[in-house]
C-alpha cells in the first residue's frame, strides 16, 4: 500500500515527532539559533557602518579634497598655518579643479530665542565653497564675489540653525548677531542628512548647524593673521583624478607656505579604505556564523541519527506496509528542516533585538537589511537539508525485515 504522503501531512508528522521530545529538539536548535543571530546582529552593524560612511562621504563630496591644519596647529600665531596665498597657489598650479575655496572657522556667540545666548560655528569662505561642497539653497541666495570683495556683513544659515534661531518667520528678512557684529541673512541652505559624528578620519562638520559669511568679514579673534585660513576645499573635475590632485595640491602648499604638516582629506579614498575594512569584517562575521551553523548542524545530525535508531521499528512497519523510501527520507528531512527553520526564525528575532541593543548600549549605528534576513533563513534551511540528508538516507535504506526484528 503506497502512502503517497502529502506535504501537509509530512509537516504535521514532523511537528508531532519533534514535540514528543521537546527538550531535545529545543537544545538541538541552539547552535543554529545563535549562528543566525550572529549573522543578523553583526551584519546590521556592518550595514550601519557602511551607510554612515556613505553619508559622511556624501556630506563632503566624492570629488572633493580638503587640505586642513591638524587639530594641534589650528590658529597658531607666529607665521604658522595656512594663508590665502596658499589657496591662490593651488588655483594657479593644480590643473583639473572646478573650484577652490579657502575657509576660516570661528566659534562666535549669537542671540537665541528666549533671550538666551548660544555659540555657533561660523565659516568665512568664498562662493567656491558652495560648488566644492555641493551645497543647495532652500531660500535666498549664496555668497557672491561682491560680498567677499566688499567684506559685506551677510550670512547664509544652515537649515537646522535657521529653524532654531527663526522658528516663526522667513530668516532671509532677519539679522543675526555673530560676536560683536550684525549680519543680514541672505540665504538658507537645504537640510542635509548628517551622521552622529563619533569622530574618525573624515571629520565631516554638520553643515545644518553652521553660518557661512564672506571670508574677509569674519573677525579671526585672538589670531592676528588677517590672511590666515584653516583649510582649503578643492572641487575636482574628474573624480578618478582625486587622489593625484590631492597629492599635487599638498606638494604645492608645502612649497608655498611654512606649514609642512597638513591633513589631506580625500573622501573617495577613505570610502575605499572603509570598504576594504568592511570586507574583512564581513569575512570574520561569516566565519563566526559558519562555525555556529556547522556546530548546530552537527548537533541536528546527531539528534536525527538518534531518532532514526529509536524509530527503527516504526520505519520497518511503514516500509512493510508499502511506504516508499522517498517518503521515509522526506519525513526525516522535513523534521531536520523544521528544527533549523525554527532555529532560523528565533535567530533572526534574537539578531534584531541584538542589533537594537548594540546601538543603544555601544552607540554604534546599525541598519537591518531584508536581504540579510532572507539569506540567514536560507542558510538555516540549507543546514537542515545538508545535515539531515545522511540520517534521512540511512532511514530510507533500512530493510523492512531487519528493522522489524529489532526490539
Amino acid at each position: 500500500m503506497g502512502e503517497g504522503v502529502s506535504p501537509e501531512r509530512l509537516v504535521r508528522l514532523g511537528v508531532r515527532n519533534l514535540l514528543v521530545h521537546r527538550l531535545r529538539s529545543g537544545l538541538s536548535i541552539l547552535g543554529v539559533l545563535f549562528g543566525v543571530a550572529a549573522v543578523v546582529a553583526m551584519s546590521s552593524v556592518g550595514e550601519g557602518a557602511r551607510r554612515e560612511a556613505l553619508a559622511e562621504v556624501g556630506a563632503l563630496g566624492i570629488d572633493t579634497v580638503t587640505l586642513r591644519l591638524p587639530a594641534r596647529g589650528a590658529g597658531l600665531p607666529g607665521g604658522q598655518g595656512l594663508r590665502l596665498r596658499d589657496a591662490d597657489s593651488v588655483l594657479g598650479v593644480v590643473p583639473g579643479l572646478s573650484s577652490v575655496a579657502p575657509v576660516r572657522e570661528a566659534v562666535l556667540s549669537t542671540n537665541a530665542p528666549g533671550g538666551r545666548t548660544t555659540d555657533v560655528t561660523v565659516l568665512g569662505t568664498t562662493p567656491g565653497y558652495g560648488r566644492a561642497a555641493h551645497l543647495s539653497l532652500a531660500l535666498g541666495r549664496f555668497l557672491t564675489d561682491v560680498d567677499v570683495r566688499d567684506q559685506k556683513r551677510v550670512a547664509v544659515l544652515g537649515a537646522g540653525l535657521a529653524a532654531a534661531l527663526f522658528p516663526l518667520g522667513n530668516p532671509c528678512r532677519e539679522r543675526v548677531r555673530l560676536g560683536e557684529d550684525w549680519f543680514d541673512v541672505v540665504g538658507v541652505l537645504e537640510s542635509r542628512v548628517t551622521t552622529k559624528g563619533r569622530g574618525g578620519p573624515i571629520r565631516a562638520r554638520d553643515i545644518n548647524r553652521v553660518v557661512l559669511v564672506p571670508l574677509l568679514s569674519l573677525d579671526h579673534g585672538a589670531n592676528p593673521r588677517a590672511d590666515g585660513i584653516d583649510e582649503i576645499v578643492l572641487g575636482v573635475q574628474d573624480p578618478d583624478a582625486v587622489t593625484s590632485t590631492a597629492e599635487l595640491a599638498k606638494r604645492v602648499v608645502a612649497r608655498a607656505s611654512t606649514e609642512k604638516d597638513l591633513d589631506v582629506v580625500v573622501p573617495r579614498e577613505i570610502l575605499r579604505q572603509r570598504e576594504r575594512t568592511q570586507k574583512i569584517f564581513d569575512v570574520v562575521t561569516g566565519a563566526v556564523a559558519a562555525i555556529g551553523l556547522v556546530v548546530g548542524g552537527i548537533g541536528i545530525m546527531n539528534i536525527m541519527l538518534a531518532s532514526v535508531a529509536e524509530r527503527t521499528r516504526e520505519v520497518g512497519v511503514r516500509r512493510a506496509l508499502g511506504a516508499a523510501r522517498r517518503d521515509i527520507a522526506l519525513q526525516f528531512l522535513v523534521e531536520s528542516s523544521l528544527l533549523t527553520a525554527g532555529g532560523g526564525v528565533l535567530g533572526v528575532l534574537l539578531g534584531i533585538l541584538g542589533s537594537f541593543a548594540i546601538e543603544a548600549m555601544a552607540g554604534w549605528p546599525t541598519a537591518l537589511s531584508l536581504e540579510i534576513l532572507f539569506v540567514s533563513l536560507a542558510m538555516a534551511l540549507g543546514v537542515g537539508v545538508g545535515f539531515g540528508f545522511y540520517p534521512a538516507w540511512k532511514a530510507a535504506h533500512l530493510e523492512p525485515m531487519e528493522a522489524l526484528r529489532l526490539e
